[in-house]
């Protein structure tokens, strides 16, 4: 089988374009959040809580602030995602293999960190968003559902894709020495 090699960089070069605007977008994200806390802080707090199940109409500063910190988290390691991915495109259109594999590695276990996040960050946002509530209504939940097993199998695959990508660039280093 023959791949032709202007096939392959054309599109590492559309999916690292591709990338590129979802990590302007996420970008753009996470700066409106960032203004957004500081013009309302309140609604934002609000709207957070209740984004993990626990509407509450009056949320102290704090509360607003922490799960507003607990969202940057999260898009901050899509961000880094997002990148690592781009990274890998761009490794792709230079022929550079080893740092294409790398860069899979790393994304894999930026998806690894994603997916802890997911829950200890859900888990931390109830608690936040319920802080207030009185005695016996507070809440501590641990959310094992659809999206962390999405995560769970989208980092297995990037492990076992980073390490497809150590043994290729292996593979052409060895044709390339007996060429």
């Amino acid at each position: 089988m023959k791949v032709e090699k202007t096939s392959v960089v054309r599109s590492a070069t559309l999916l690292g374009h591709v990338l590129l605007l979802i990590l302007v977008a996420l970008s753009g994200a996470a700066a409106a959040v960032v203004i957004w806390l500081f013009v309302d802080a309140q609604q934002l707090g609000q709207i957070l809580a209740a984004g993990v199940g626990y509407e509450s109409e009056v949320l102290k500063p704090w509360q607003a602030v922490a799960l507003t910190l607990i969202l940057l988290v999260q898009v901050g390691i899509w961000i880094a995602v997002v990148f690592r991915g781009r990274h890998i495109f761009t490794a792709l259109t230079q022929a550079a293999l080893s740092e294409a594999s790398m860069s899979a590695g790393k994304t894999a276990r930026l998806l690894w960190a994603m997916l802890v996040w997911g829950i200890v960050g859900h888990t931390l946002a109830t608690v936040v968003a319920t802080w207030h509530f009185p005695e016996g209504m507070k809440a501590l939940e641990v959310s094992l559902g659809s999206t962390e097993i999405s995560i769970a199998i989208a980092a297995l695959l990037a492990t076992f894709m980073s390490r497809a990508f150590v043994l290729g660039a292996a593979l052409w280093q060895d044709h390339q020495e007996v060429i």
